[in-house]
């Protein structure tokens, strides 16, 4: 007696029999999905490890949103009394500058700090020396929080004396030593318009050195000194007095030989700006800073009325933006190919399904099941193979990414793993109709149609179109859908010439192999033209994935081959030294060095004016000795443009200038700098070694008494070592010559410090996984078409070894399957690949990436692309000979038991 089986028992017999190709279906998707969630998560990380990256390197006057103004600020005091109060003198202008920084947009308020102020009176010289000797007074409500006495006590209020005014200060201990003063002495500003009377209260050091604070005034800890050598020894001390005294700082203005300035600054908290909140910073910066914030009025009497603050972190910052365009675009551009390989397996992941479930499908047909529930039954496979493991993968993704790294997901993350897993459900119950059918011989009908050729004309259009909006419209920045799917356009026309070249060699080796006398040969040829194993998608899957190989490789050449052309432009030579002024004498010790072979030097920027057609600019000008800086540069990157000379001849000076010099003189012939007229002869459009300065001009050092008055001295100096020469060696020699303090650097520690930048990483990353991936996704279309057409194949091995064959013919003809439309696949793929990357560098901006004003050249390099193409090419021919070897295990008597073709 039998029993009754439920339905939902039998359902779950079908599915778990012959499960195979759903397991795979459901770990590929599981890996999708986990990859589709973790892609977002990464990027967020990327970019705000190089936003705090780029922020970080800032030092304080850089970050800060500071102002710099003439005059002290309204105090309001009136009369001859002077005021013992700091907070009544400081209170209303400090209130005032605090209301600039609560009314500021958002997020300004919180990013900046309570602001810091320091009112700087002129610098007036000491009557007992007044040659060498000057001092100027320093005050600073909350001064004493900063430092930590040495000697002394801290600066009492001013007071009058007599006819004149007592004012006490304190001083560095380096400030105090320099100028011979000792605590208690009373020291007397020359030419002051009250007499005034300095005494030096105590001295101190600071409490941090490496206090953001001292980086705005340097000069408190350390005095200036002035030596040229030419001219007696000055040095320029700054004390702080008691903030309360600056009313009477009015007395020293006659004495004065600089101006009395201001500063205010307000510390920003870097750390708190993050990749969502960056473009909302910057534009609350750009506003901040584009308008005068008012602080006193006309009734308050002499004193500042309003303040106008710069923010040089507002640059980077817009750098760092203009970054994660960049490096979203590449990646996005990067990922779509892995996508593209990743839908045509999953497709030939579907087919494996139904080819698994083709019997089955067929008994329920014929025993009464309507097309409805046959979707249905494959619709529900679909969902256990598909939405069950998207969702694992993407919660996985998600709580690693919480939990762990504390980024917090956003919805639109979860939109791409969604639809992978949907993808299974949609591809099974579209076939489902199909699958049930009897299976036409593939050898037999009709070839090609005019079906195949409006859809090829549609494809190869649309990808005609879209590469022409592209490069007319251009790169839109960030993930561009525009740029995104140009590519995969591209790919897919590739793979269309591609399915319809590769029959033509194809029939005249089968024509050669009908004369011969080897079997696999001519049946395998046949096969191959009359029952193409290989179709549109496993060829799609091996086009992209062979294209994003080698487009990775030349993007990565190109990438290094542009930080490599960037540090050497910095640096102008094998070596770059600045951070001192450097004597004609110092230089030739240079020179003497072991292991340099030439050294010059560049001065530092003079102002002077440019003149074109009677419209003048202040420019900086920079002297150098023609002939010996193109010994030292040679013909790489730095201060000379290739071709360029600025040797003196007759006629007008010979200049070689940056590129807005360039842009604001035009073509016109009419220029001058200074007095004196110039022709321009090289356009310095990429780094050079004398920083960032966007206006300037280099002339040769003949000119200099004429166009300067003078020949200033070397600022930085370029070296030229000898072939096998120690950089640290001759480092540690020119530390020796000339002193610790200085700035040495080559262009390998630049190369050094902007490859292991986080965008730079997170971009050679991303391409080798993208490669990696494609790959992986290759070799598994590979694997599944072998598993496809493996009973067809299967039952000709059978038959032929009844003949007699040997076992070699499994083999032979699986590789006359996959073998003749692989290698074309292989090399319109390498073509397409080498192509891709024209597109990207003429889309997208990557100067970012290598700190160059120039984008990247197209590059190839060969170690970089044997890396890429070659990883690409032993994973898939790893995992095609592991299927290979499964193929060949055929019994002869299952597989000639039943002909489902005919």
């Amino acid at each position: 007696m039998s029993r009754r089986v439920s339905t939902g028992a039998l359902v779950a017999h079908h599915l778990r029999s012959r499960a195979g190709g759903g397991l795979t279906v459901a770990a590929l998707v599981l890996l999708l999905s986990l990859l589709a969630t973790s892609a977002p998560i990464a990027l967020t990380l990327l970019g705000d490890a190089s936003l705090r990256e780029r922020l970080s390197t800032l030092g304080a006057t850089e970050r800060d949103v500071d102002s710099d103004t003439a005059l002290f600020p309204q105090t309001g005091a009136s009369g001859q009394e002077l005021p013992t109060d700091a907070d009544r003198v400081w209170a209303p202008f400090l209130d005032a500058v605090e209301v600039i920084r609560t009314d500021a947009d958002a997020p300004l308020p919180d990013l900046l700090g309570p602001a810091h102020a320091v009112a700087l009176s002129g610098e007036a010289p000491l009557e007992e020396d007044p040659r060498t000797k000057l001092v100027r007074l320093a005050f600073a409500p909350g001064f004493d929080e900063q430092i930590r006495l040495a000697e002394g006590d801290l600066p009492q209020p001013a007071s009058v004396e007599g006819d004149g005014v007592r004012v006490e200060i304190v001083l560095s201990t380096e400030t105090a030593d320099q100028l011979e003063w000792a605590v208690g002495e009373e020291r007397h500003v020359a030419g002051a318009s009250i007499p005034t009377t300095l005494v030096l209260s105590g001295t101190f050091d600071a409490l941090d050195a490496g206090d953001a604070y001292w980086q705005h005034v340097p000069s408190v800890l350390s005095p200036n000194v002035f030596d040229d050598g030419n001219s007696p020894r000055s040095v320029t001390g700054t004390g702080f007095a008691n903030p309360a005294s600056l009313t009477a700082a009015g007395a020293m203005d006659a004495a004065s030989q600089t101006t009395a300035r201001t500063l205010v600054w307000y510390p920003l908290d870097v750390a708190a700006i993050s990749r969502d909140t960056a473009e909302q910073t910057a534009a609350a910066l750009r506003k901040f800073t584009s308008v005068s914030h008012p602080v006193g009025s006309q009734a308050g009497g002499i004193g500042i009325l309003s303040l106008r603050f710069a923010a040089d972190v507002t640059g980077a910052i817009e750098n760092a933006i203009a970054q994660q365009a960049a490096t979203a675009g590449v990646i996005a551009m990067i990922v779509a190919g892995p996508v593209g390989v990743a839908a045509a397996v999953l497709v030939l992941g579907c087919r494996l399904i139904l080819e698994r479930r083709r019997s089955s499908l067929r008994l329920l047909s014929a025993r009464g099941a309507s097309t409805g529930q046959l979707r249905g039954l494959l619709g529900l496979e679909g969902a256990i193979v598909g939405l069950v493991p998207a969702l694992v993968g993407a919660a996985v993704a998600t709580l690693v990414g919480s939990l762990v790294l504390g980024v917090t997901p956003e919805p639109v993350w979860f939109a791409a793993p969604l639809l992978i897993g949907l993808a299974p459900c949609a591809v099974l119950t579209a076939l489902a109709a199909s699958a049930a059918e009897r299976q036409a011989r593939a050898d037999l009908g009709r070839r090609g149609g005019r079906v195949r050729l409006i859809v090829e004309g549609v494809v190869a259009g649309v990808a005609v179109l879209a590469l022409a909006l592209l490069f007319f419209r251009g790169y839109g920045g960030g993930a561009d859908l525009l740029l995104t799917a140009t590519p995969l356009l591209l790919s897919l026309v590739a793979c269309l010439v591609t399915l319809r070249v590769y029959p033509m060699p194809l029939r005249s080796v089968f024509a050669r192999a009908r004369r011969g006398a080897r079997l696999d040969a001519f049946l395998g040829s046949a096969r191959a033209l009359r029952e193409p194993a290989i179709g549109l998608t496993p060829v799609l899957a091996l086009v992209v994935g062979v294209s994003v190989a080698v487009s990775s490789g030349v993007l990565l050449s190109a990438l290094q081959s542009g930080i490599t052309e960037s540090a050497r432009g910095q640096v102008g030579a094998d070596m770059s030294v600045s951070g001192a002024t450097f004597t004609r004498e110092q230089l030739e010790a240079v020179r003497g060095l072991d292991g340099v072979a030439a050294a010059t030097g560049i001065s530092g920027a003079d102002p002077s004016t440019l003149d074109v057609d009677g419209e003048k600019r202040p420019t900086s000008v920079f002297v150098v000795d023609a002939a010996d800086l193109r010994a030292v540069q040679g013909d790489a990157p730095g201060m000379l443009p290739p071709g360029a000379s600025l040797d003196a001849r007759s006629g007008a000076m010979p200049v070689v200038v940056s590129g807005p010099t360039a842009a604001f003189i035009g073509g016109s012939d009419r220029v001058r700098v200074g007095s004196t007229d110039a022709e321009v002869v090289g356009v310095s459009t990429g780094p050079v070694p004398i920083g960032e300065r966007e206006d300037w001009v280099a002339i040769d050092s003949s000119y200099a008494e004429k166009v300067l008055g003078r020949d200033p001295s070397d600022r930085t100096l370029l070296l030229r070592l000898n072939p096998g020469a120690s950089a640290a060696a001759v480092e540690e020699e020119l530390r020796t010559l000339i002193g610790a303090d200085l700035r040495i650097r080559t262009a390998g520690e630049i190369v050094a410090s902007i490859e292991q930048g986080a965008a730079v990483q997170g971009v050679r990353i991303a391409l080798l996984t993208a490669t990696g991936v494609a790959a992986l996704l290759s070799a598994l279309a590979i694997v599944m078409t072998l598993t496809l057409a493996a009973g067809a194949r299967g039952r000709v091995i059978a038959l032929l070894r009844t003949l007699g064959a040997p076992r070699r013919s499994a083999t032979s003809l699986a590789l006359w399957e996959i073998g003749p439309p692989a290698v074309a696949a292989v090399v319109s793929g390498t073509v397409f690949g080498a192509l891709v990357p024209l597109v990207v560098l003429a889309a997208v901006d990557l100067r970012p990436f290598t700190g160059s004003g120039i984008q990247p050249a197209y590059h190839v390099d060969a170690a970089t692309l044997a890396l890429t193409l070659g990883g690409f090419v032993l994973l898939a021919v790893v995992f095609t000979a592991v299927a290979l070897l499964a193929s060949r295990r055929v019994r002869a008597a299952s597989a000639l038991r039943t002909v489902e073709e005919g």
